[in-house]
């Protein structure tokens, strides 16, 4: 049932009718009534998966209430119990993202296929039943003694396929109140579902059908035509995610909720790290809270921390499929943010607020996105090599006049921009010995390797 749908319509105003009509007075049959329509929604999509969201809600409100009842004693006892049911629940939700979403991929290299049906959302619901269990054995939250209360948090309709990924610490004191027709709400999320499917209707699902027609057929396209479908997608996933996202927070606030806000522009992000604090917040910050600071953050070593920045990469790859892409994609990524900390570290950050300056970092984070999607578009590591040998081939002009015309225009443009608005920024001529050391270097092996070594005489010889 997509939420840009008909039948989700009707569906949505068959739960409005009796949630703002009989039941608004009564907080307890208003959440009955989320669960009921939560799994009603659920089940649509594939009824089979209906009792693994039930048990997994029922097994993680069992833990918390035992993790949440020995907290209280201090005997050696207490402690180890503590462990092992928080142990158990790490095992339950990790092994079941591994079993359902990554056997084949782990038992492929041998031979072995499992016919399996992987649950719809299951990576945002296991993530949603983590958070839950860490911050109850952190004591950051008081348990929810409420199964009604837990179960809608966990399975909240709106979210449960796609996200946002809401922290329990936000969403589920909101069920604690009953919810009433507030104009200012309803209007408010009427805006962003009909702008979220603007955005999914109107430019993802119309880019489709050209970029599934480039990179499924690459080998019969050239190198412009695979870099237009690159820019495209980057332009589509985003459209995608993020349209899906504005509908979801839209009908959660129709039904008096504040759902986690889950994009905020991020193509007019200024370098990587923000990039990736303004895409898919809400996991983002997941990860950042129980992968990337357990693990140290950034108060340790830069060995260390570049440990800590690509685990929490690598974490993401593999939370979007079993497949290498993703993997490669996260390591991906994970280098760049790890490269453009170091660089600041040794450069110093450069605070020129100048309008064209700031563009042209767009413009790169922008650039450097757009490879890193044509890697998660890609079927395969194969696939993607299959692209880029496109690209680099004789038929990819546009990519061999981008490497030995536009970037070495760009560049220079660029050196004398900065020199005739004296940005401080200095590469060839840096007082950082490093800094000049790998700018000369890189500036050599560019002229070398795109140069013409047996050039043309100088036009000016001629007078």
């Amino acid at each position: 049932m997509l939420v840009n749908s008909v039948v989700f319509l009707f569906f949505f105003l068959i739960v409005l009718t009796p949630y703002f009509g009989v039941m608004r007075k009564n907080v307890g049959v208003q959440n009955f009534w989320v669960v009921i329509a939560s799994y009603f929604f659920y089940g649509w999509a594939d009824w089979r998966m209906l009792p693994l969201l039930f048990g997994a809600t029922i097994v993680f409100y069992c833990l918390s209430l035992a993790l949440y009842r020995k907290e209280g004693t201090s005997s050696t006892k207490s402690k180890i119990s503590r462990k092992i049911f928080f142990i158990v629940g790490i095992f339950f939700s990790v092994g079941g993202l591994l079993y359902f979403k990554y056997t084949n991929f782990l038992l492929g290299p041998l031979g072995v296929h499992v016919n399996l049906i992987v649950p719809v959302g299951i990576s945002f619901f296991t993530f949603k039943l983590l958070a839950y269990l860490i911050e109850v054995k952190r004591g950051n939250i008081e348990v929810e003694e409420d199964f009604i209360k837990f179960a809608a948090y966990i399975a909240f309709f709106p979210t449960i396929m796609s996200g946002p990924i809401d922290k329990p610490n936000d969403f589920l004191p909101q069920l604690h109140t009953s919810r009433k027709w507030n104009d200012g709400m309803v209007l408010e999320g009427c805006k962003r579902v009909l702008w979220g499917m603007f955005l999914k209707m109107c430019i993802a699902d119309k880019l489709s059908s050209y970029t599934d027609a480039v990179f499924n057929n690459y080998y019969h396209h050239s190198g412009l035509t695979i870099s237009v479908a690159a820019v495209m997608y980057t332009f589509q996933i985003y459209a995608d995610f993020c349209g899906y996202s504005e509908m979801a927070i839209g009908v959660g606030r129709i039904m008096g909720f504040r759902i986690t806000e889950n994009f905020r522009r991020p193509y007019f992000s200024t370098n990587v790290g923000e990039f990736w604090r303004r895409w898919h917040m809400s996991l983002m910050a997941w990860l950042r809270e129980y992968v990337y600071f357990p693990l140290g953050g950034s108060r340790c070593s830069e060995v260390k921390t570049m440990r800590n920045t690509m685990a929490t990469f690598l974490v993401s790859g593999l939370w979007h499929g079993a497949n290498w892409t993703f993997i490669v994609w996260g390591a991906y990524h994970g280098l760049l943010v790890f490269l453009y900390r170091f660089w600041n570290k040794i450069a110093g950050k450069n605070r020129e607020t100048r309008t064209l300056g700031r563009y042209f970092s767009i413009l790169l984070v922008f650039l450097l996105s757009t490879i890193g999607w044509a890697m998660f578009r890609a079927d395969s590591v194969a696939h993607f090599m299959g692209i880029v040998s496109r690209l680099t081939a004789s038929g990819g002009l546009f990519f061999s006049w981008a490497l030995t015309a536009a970037l070495p225009i760009a560049i220079m443009l660029f050196k004398e921009l900065k020199d005739e608005e004296g940005w401080n920024i200095h590469l060839l001529h840096s007082r950082n010995l490093y800094v000049q050391a790998v700018s000369i270097g890189l500036l050599i092996v560019y002229v070398f390797y795109t140069g013409e070594l047996n050039g043309a005489q100088f036009i000016y010889f001629q007078f």
